[in-house]
């Protein structure tokens, strides 16, 4: 039995433990807490109010989902409840039966809610960031139970939606854009913060001279007129960021000394070579808001406030919210822009707290935001900088959100931790939406397994090489012939029995499982810290939600078959951190299945149709097939199939 009590904290500092209500209530095998309390003091607007968590026993081990920096998070490993971090937003564990537990934080209209570890064990704090608070009518966190770990954390999501009533989707509701289905190419890490017309155009003439499909680009952080730039330099990676972070909004027109025919212009160029446009922007207009100096501020000055530091930012009222993203979408699709991606967004107690409680804002803002999006873009639009709970609890129907860290360029060390978060933190922003893993370089010292992760993620495909340094043959794998990816149909998420044990110190293979179709797909990695041989099984098990009896498991790079039934599982060692491997897990009907070409690594989601023996492929090249368990390959000229016979 779950074991509950609490305290409130005034605004002076004291605290008090009557004038609290604490309510239970079972939706479909999900408990929701709610706190219903009351004080004749304000609330403290950072812990407004602490409930100790009881009865969480037989715990064998647990994943924490902490936001470890005000736009990100990542996972923590451990057994003691004690050591939960502080902004935990999910808490996933296992019980020494084998059963399951989750424990999901809420952010209500004007609470959230996190939990923390402490001595006697596990809190959960809820706070407004608001001063003018003296009651807490608040849904706190979600509690469920069970023998299948996945059904528990949509479950949680899904019943929490349906009580805030904020009128917010779940992941099986959402539809994602057919823009991004396409390859892509970011100008970030090739250009930093100096996008400039000359440089975008010469991209693309390289991408169109190797063939290489890309379908758009988007041009990220900063092609817009931002003063604080003019006469700076830097030389190294640490001074362009100190540079970006100091920078004001000037206008919506792009920079004029690095677009000097203006945002349309270029715009229209890339159109003319074939690729499509996005545009990325601070929620906040740039890192440190809008130029006052700027003929977008002078011309809009009433919907902006003045923060406390001097910054300008849009209010966090609907209207003027509503107002600000309309005119900036407006005016890039004017221009010409197709999509946009929204960055900065967890920053709602930095500019905005004590202007209204975090739920409020966090609503308005979202709401606002969506609506320009929907209006302008149909819906085109990623999310980024935003794993914070107001974000993820409060964003209405929008398809994507950036699920990790910046992919930084040839930076061995960074691998394991990115895809950590990405795959951790898709377990919970997957329950909600589909998940972004960034852009990478074709030419990083790591790019086979960056390229694999992504083809397995079930999000967008985007690279961001320099000038002269895109590599074709890295690319191939994942796309077909017209720059479609070969994407899964939802986003990846670690197996069933990596989730709550350290990749990084268990000594055990880590496993990224997917579905496409009625296939499975498994990449294997080793991300121990130490480099050593990492061991493990894997087997079509490992797949949530592959059904079948029997399976042909075809593993890529090998191009080995194994025939295994259901619940069935093969050992396998990987001897160090560049090893890896792909398995397709393609259920057998009557003897036979189809694996596809077999120069993309899923392979599958080059089948068109299937009927019986006889298949369509979307494209001619080398077929694999698995026919009363012997593995076939044939060249196929068109692309068609038909028993033993090519047409």
């Amino acid at each position: 039995m779950l074991e509950l009590s609490a305290w409130l904290q005034r605004l002076d500092g004291h605290r008090v433990t009557s004038g609290i209500q604490i309510t239970v209530t079972e939706h479909e095998g999900v408990h929701a807490v709610s706190v219903h309390a009351s004080c004749n003091c304000a609330l403290d607007p950072e812990y407004g109010v602490r409930l100790m968590i009881g009865g969480l026993h037989e715990l064998e081990s647990y994943m924490a989902d902490y936001r470890h920096c005000e736009y990100w998070c990542r996972p923590f490993f451990g057994q003691d409840l004690g050591l939960v971090p502080p902004e935990t937003q999910a808490l996933l564990w296992k019980e020494t039966n084998g059963a399951y537990g989750v424990l999901l934080p809420v952010v209500s209209e004007q609470y959230k809610c996190v939990l923390e570890g402490f001595e006697e064990g596990l809190s959960a704090r809820l706070f407004s960031w608001y001063s003018n608070l003296n009651t807490c009518d608040a849904l706190a966190f979600l509690l469920a139970r069970g023998e299948d770990p996945f059904a528990l954390l949509e479950k949680c999501v899904t019943t929490g939606l349906k009580l805030l009533g904020n009128n917010c989707l779940p992941f099986s509701e959402r539809r994602y854009p057919d823009m991004f289905e396409y390859l892509g190419w970011d100008s970030r890490d090739a250009l930093h913060i100096r996008v400039n017309e000359e440089a975008l155009l010469a991209k693309a003439r390289e991408l169109k001279e190797k063939q290489v499909p890309v379908r758009w680009f988007l041009l990220d952080d900063m092609w817009g007129e931002v003063h604080e730039f003019y006469g700076k330099d830097y030389g190294n990676f640490d001074e362009m960021l100190r540079i970006m972070r100091s920078g004001t909004l000037y206008s919506l027109e792009a920079d004029p000394q690095r677009f000097p025919g203006g945002l349309s212009r270029c715009i229209a160029l890339l159109r003319d070579m074939g690729i499509l446009t996005g545009l990325w922007h601070p929620c906040t207009g740039y890192y440190r808001g809008v130029d006052p100096e700027g003929e977008f501020f002078r011309k809009y000055r009433d919907i902006f406030f003045q923060a406390p530091d001097g910054e300008f930012f849009h209010a966090p009222q609907y209207e003027k919210a509503y107002r600000f993203y309309d005119t900036c979408y407006q005016f890039y699709r004017d221009c010409g822009a197709e999509f946009v991606k929204a960055d900065n967004q967890s920053m709602i107690r930095r500019y905005y707290k004590e202007l209204a409680p975090v739920g409020v804002c966090a609503r308005n803002i979202h709401a606002a935001l969506e609506a320009a999006a929907a209006r302008h873009f149909h819906n085109r639009l990623m999310n980024s900088m935003g794993l914070a709970g107001e974000d993820l609890w409060n964003r209405p129907v929008s398809p994507l959100c950036r699920c990790s860290d910046d992919f930084l360029p040839d930076n061995r060390d960074l691998f394991p931790k990115h895809v950590l978060q990405c795959a951790y933190n898709s377990l919970i922003v997957g329950q909600f939406m589909y998940t972004d893993w960034d852009m990478w370089w074709t030419h990083d010292g790591q790019a086979m397994k960056n390229s694999l992760i992504r083809a397995v993620s079930g999000g967008p495909i985007y690279i961001s090489d320099e000038l002269g340094r895109t590599r074709p043959e890295l690319l191939r794998p994942l796309i077909l012939s017209d720059g479609r990816i070969l994407r899964c149909d939802r986003p990846a998420m670690p197996s069933r029995d990596c989730l709550t044990e350290s990749p990084e110190r268990s000594g055990r293979i880590f496993k990224l499982q997917n579905i496409c179709g009625t296939a499975g797909v498994l990449a294997v990695l080793n991300l121990s810290r130490n480099g050593q041989p990492v061991t493990g099984t894997v087997g079509p098990e490992d797949i949530e939600g592959l059904t079948g009896d029997s399976f042909a498991v075809y593993e890529h790079f090998s191009r080995s078959l194994r025939i295994l039934s259901a619940g069935e599982t093969v050992p396998l060692t990987l001897g160090d951190a560049d090893d890896l491997r792909l398995y397709l897990m393609v259920p057998l009907a009557e003897g036979f299945a189809p694996i596809g070409l077999t120069d993309r690594f899923i392979s599958p989601k080059t089948i068109k149709n299937v009927h019986g023996r006889r298949v369509e492929l979307f494209e001619s090249g080398e077929f694999a097939y698995v026919e009363n368990g012997t593995l076939h390959f044939i060249q196929l000229t068109e692309p068609r199939f038909e028993g033993e016979r090519a047409l």
